[in-house]
């Protein structure tokens, strides 16, 4: 299985993901696209395109049982 198709799950969901690049940085964030490379994603009010070579972790943003955003460490 290719990554591209791993990150599909994620636009699919349509859900926010928190996205883990290398040097510890992190985006919040809704996958709208995933290309050869690249994923297309949506913060809050803009658009960006990340390259996947620089992706270390994506993860569903987690919530509470009332569906609310959990702090992240």
């Amino acid at each position: 299985m290719k990554i591209e198709e791993a990150l599909q799950r994620f636009a699919d969901d349509k859900e926010e993901c928190v996205i883990y690049f290398d040097g510890g940085m992190q985006l919040i964030a809704k996958v709208l696209e995933v290309g050869d490379g690249f994923i297309r994603v949506d913060e809050k009010d803009s658009e960006s395109i990340v390259n996947i070579d620089n992706i270390v972790r994506i993860r569903t943003y987690p919530k509470n049982e009332k569906g609310k955003r959990k702090a992240i460490f």
